[in-house]
């Protein structure tokens, strides 16, 4: 919301701590300064809590750059209040006093990672591997939600006391509206942390912050920027042109760091190839580097069947950690442009179909001497064969939205349908209850919500779990998805996602959303 104090007398920026901020904030020590705004630790007398408020550095001038100034900070807050995420931080509240915007935030208490390295020095590869599995995850809710961070960088990494990692100051994000609110030829951002294509003025996206992630993980590894240059031109040449300085303290992440710093944004990795790699290091296993493939295409090929039916039996169901992917033969393509080394991959494709060609045709003479040809139809050709067809898209869940339909997909009898929890957590209950992963709460804490379990939607699974449907013309029943889920469909409807709790009063005080992908494969 956004809460206004006019009758308050203008005060300058100045004057310190001890300020009553919009009738409710009380300011008082200054937490840290950038070239958006100032950052107070402040307590809100209204509800009796500690926060952050950050003022922004923009004063009622009347002109044009004041106006892009000022819409930015709006859309710094809208950024990150549509992400409720346990590594991004919370916005409470926009508020305007003294002229000039202040957004309220949830207050970390703990160091920058920028900070943390200039006081104790670099980080282990599998310390900075489990980091980076937590921004990685706050990254892929940012860009469900539509928004780019754009500025990824260690001073913008604030650390819990516990450790964990907060992704924070969005004051440069730009949301997937199709506004821009840069003036012609302006940079915004930390140069050795932007991607290239941001250097070059091209069309930026998720691959553009996945960059400036790699660039920080070199950081924090290696305890200094791979493109950090004496000069601005320099830097600036070097983002764009030279290969990054990397050191030996990289160890196992350096196939990671060198695929998110590729130039080309269609070179580097997906974010889920990026989490399987950041989970291996930060299991510290070990085994021989590989680099790590450009982001894909995936058409899955057939599965193993499961048997029909509307429930799912025990034996079906499988349990697969974060980030990993079940075995299954698949047919990718490159969405990029051909690189410099396209004509191997092409040449080995080409001998591949030729093989193919012969393969088949030695199939169908050894059939000609066996006096047995392949089936035919009533034309005297030769019947198409159907290949399973497999859909698959990506779906964030909200915890406040009740059942959510599945768009993209559709679902008919005998669909194999596989649902695969890719990040982010929720509560059931902001101000009482921690935050729960898709399995919902242990036993003890559900029975804490023991006089509200008229509220699930799945009496038998616990409060916090995600389970899925199917909406038709029948009743189906609701699955437990945890996880992993896959069953196969026992009629037609609309496949639907939520939290187990049902919506309207019962779900007013969740919060939170989990990423998921979804894939659809109908038999041929």
């Amino acid at each position: 919301m956004i809460s206004g104090d006019s009758d308050q007398e203008a005060t300058p920026s100045e004057r310190g701590s001890g300020r009553l901020i919009a009738h409710r904030y009380q300011l008082h020590d200054i937490l840290g300064r950038g070239g958006m705004g100032t950052v107070w630790r402040a307590h809100d007398e209204l509800l009796d809590r500690p926060v952050a408020v950050k003022e922004l550095h923009i004063i009622h001038q009347g002109d044009e750059e004041h106006r892009i100034r000022l819409r930015r900070a709006v859309r710094e807050a809208r950024a990150v209040a549509r992400v409720p995420h346990p590594h991004v931080v919370g916005v409470h509240d926009l508020v305007e006093s003294e002229d000039r915007l202040w957004i309220v935030m949830e207050l970390v208490e703990g160091p920058s990672l920028a900070d943390r390295i200039a006081e104790t020095g670099p980080l282990t590869p599998q310390h900075t591997a489990a980091l980076g599995l937590q921004l990685l995850d706050a990254l892929t809710a940012v860009h469900a939600a539509g928004t780019l961070h754009r500025d990824v960088k260690p001073a913008n990494v604030l650390l819990r006391p516990d450790g964990s990692a907060v992704l924070t100051d969005f004051g440069i994000a730009a949301l997937d509206d199709g506004e821009s609110l840069t003036t012609t030829g302006e940079l915004v951002g930390s140069l050795e942390y932007m991607a290239p294509e941001r250097v070059m003025g091209s069309q930026t996206g998720p691959a553009s912050d996945l960059w400036s992630l790699g660039a920080t993980f070199a950081t924090v590894c290696c305890g200094k920027s791979p493109f950090r240059r004496p000069a601005r031109p320099a830097t600036l040449h070097a983002v764009a042109y030279e290969e990054p300085v990397l050191t030996e303290q990289l160890g196992p992440l350096r196939p990671i760091v060198e695929a998110l710093l590729r130039k080309s944004p269609e070179e580097r990795p997906s974010a889920a190839v990026v989490r399987d790699a950041l989970h291996r290091v930060a299991a510290g296993e070990t085994g021989e580097a590989e680099p790590l493939p450009s982001a894909t295409v995936h058409v899955p090929g057939p599965s193993v069947p499961l048997a029909d039916a509307d429930t799912l039996t025990g034996g079906r169901q499988r349990t697969v950690s974060t980030g990993q992917t079940t075995p299954t033969a698949r047919h990718t393509t490159s969405l990029g442009p051909a690189s410099h080394s396209a004509g191997r991959p092409r040449k080995r494709l080409l001998w591949g179909l030729a093989g193919t060609a012969l393969l088949a045709g030695a199939v169908v003479g050894g059939l000609f001497l066996t006096g047995t040809l392949p089936p035919k139809d009533e034309t005297g050709t030769l019947p198409p064969k159907d290949e399973p067809k497999t859909t698959t898209v990506s779906q964030v869940v909200k915890s406040t939205a009740g059942w959510q339909s599945v768009p993209g997909v559709s679902v008919t009898r005998g669909d194999q349908v596989v649902i695969r929890y890719l990040s982010g957590s929720w509560t059931a209950d902001q101000r009482n209850m921690p935050l729960s992963g898709p399995a919902g709460y242990d036993a003890n804490t559900d029975k804490l919500l023991e006089g509200a379990k008229s509220c699930k939607v799945r009496p038998a699974s616990p409060f916090g779990t995600l389970v899925a449907r199917l909406k038709g013309n029948r009743d189906f029943p609701v699955h437990a998805v945890r996880k992993n889920l896959e069953f196969r469909a026992a009629g037609d409807g609309t496949l639907q996602l939520g939290m187990n709790d049902a919506a309207g009063a019962c779900s007013q005080d969740n919060r939170g959303i989990m990423s998921v992908q979804v894939s659809v494969t109908r038999p041929s």
